[in-house]
């Protein structure tokens, strides 16, 4: 699609302005917030914490939820890369979700275990707020919202 022909079709479906600005770099974030987290798997180089505790039942359904988080968060990235205003709703959906595990997990709330958040750890899901912050802005300036 020429650019003239792209500025129309935004024009057209009502679209606030362009949203290349916005859309295009949410994406490229949401896929490094997804391959930051990546590193974080239990029994991996960073996460290093025992999870016996927590039960099969519950640590499984956590990670089944963290793995369709992931799933539809690359979904939502590359919608974002295509300029799709459906896939800024899950990026916002997506920037929170991770939000709250972050939230969750800095905060002892959940994965509660006897040891401490090695550092390594504390300061990737640091990053990984941030990241997921400006997901959520730049798909609520796209879509116009903010």
């Amino acid at each position: 699609m020429s650019s003239a022909s792209y500025d129309t079709h935004q024009r057209q479906s009502g679209w606030p302005d362009d949203t290349r600005p916005y859309f295009r770099p949410a994406g490229k974030l949401l896929l490094a917030l997804v391959l930051t987290f990546i590193t974080l798997v239990p029994g991996g180089p960073v996460e290093t914490r025992d999870f016996s505790g927590l039960g099969g039942p519950v640590f499984w359904g956590f990670n089944v939820f963290l793995v369709l988080l992931g799933i539809g968060a690359v979904a939502s990235a590359i919608g974002l890369l295509r300029d799709s205003k459906t896939a800024a709703i899950g990026g916002i959906i997506a920037g929170w979700g991770y939000t709250f595990v972050v939230l969750l997990d800095l905060g002892h709330v959940f994965p509660a275990t006897p040891d401490p958040i090695p550092l390594l750890l504390g300061l990737i899901e640091i990053l990984d707020a941030i990241l997921a912050a400006y997901v959520i802005m730049l798909c609520h300036r796209g879509l116009g919202q903010i």
